[in-house]
């Protein structure tokens, strides 16, 4: 890919730490923009007054001025929709990043489709390529590692699952290994859930330390 100048210095890393850098990178990049497309003085004074109307409606809920609270709730939602215009422009450009720029991780890490001729087949990842024999349900890589799909086995310093689809193995690099389960994701994260669960700390820390108000 045409980001492989910029980015393959990532792959020498585990993929835990190379998602999670590329994640701050990509976070980064767009909150600049955040900060130069909107004047965060103006978000600011349109979130602190908005904060302000909805205190005043809550006490005016508990009072039972419903006439009053309901002109309250317009401007709020007046107050909300100008936010959201002013986020617009910076929204549609990290659009774009995220277009550009997540393609790379998938790339690198998304899962590989072996497809086999007369039960031989090959795949890359991390720039490392490995021969793939598949006899019935038993798959040898590299004349070494050998397990029974479904399975998992180490690849340098990452797992990946392996599972019969069709005729073809799939190789699904697991990029993360939580201590725990969580719902539906279960506790095995490929690229994208594990840069969903570090997207969301890094964008508070990176919005409160750039003083962004969107």
């Amino acid at each position: 890919m045409f980001l492989d100048p910029a980015l393959s210095f990532l792959l020498a890393y585990h993929p835990v730490i190379a998602v999670t850098v590329f994640s701050v990178i990509v976070l980064i990049i767009i909150n600049v923009f955040y900060r130069i497309l909107m004047n965060q003085a103006d978000a600011k004074q349109l979130k602190e007054k908005t904060k302000e109307l909805n205190k005043q409606m809550r006490v005016l809920q508990k009072e039972g001025k419903r006439e009053e609270s309901n002109k309250l709730l317009s401007e709020v939602m007046r107050e909300n929709s100008r936010l959201m215009r002013m986020t617009m422009k910076p929204m549609l450009v990290s659009f774009i990043i995220v277009i550009i720029l997540l393609p790379w991780l998938s790339e690198a890490y998304g899962d590989r489709i072996v497809t086999f001729e007369n039960d031989a087949g090959k795949f890359s990842f991390r720039s490392v390529e490995y021969q793939v024999l598949k006899s019935g349900q038993l798959i040898t890589v590299n004349g070494q590692e050998t397990c029974s799909a479904p399975c998992a086995q180490k690849f340098g310093d990452s797992f990946l699952e392996i599972t019969k689809e069709s005729d073809n193995i799939k190789f699904a690099p697991v990029v993360a290994m939580l201590p725990v389960q969580l719902p539906v994701i279960g506790n095995n994260l490929g690229w994208l859930g594990w840069y969903i669960l570090v997207s969301v700390p890094v964008v508070v820390f990176t919005r409160k330390l750039m003083r962004i108000y969107a």
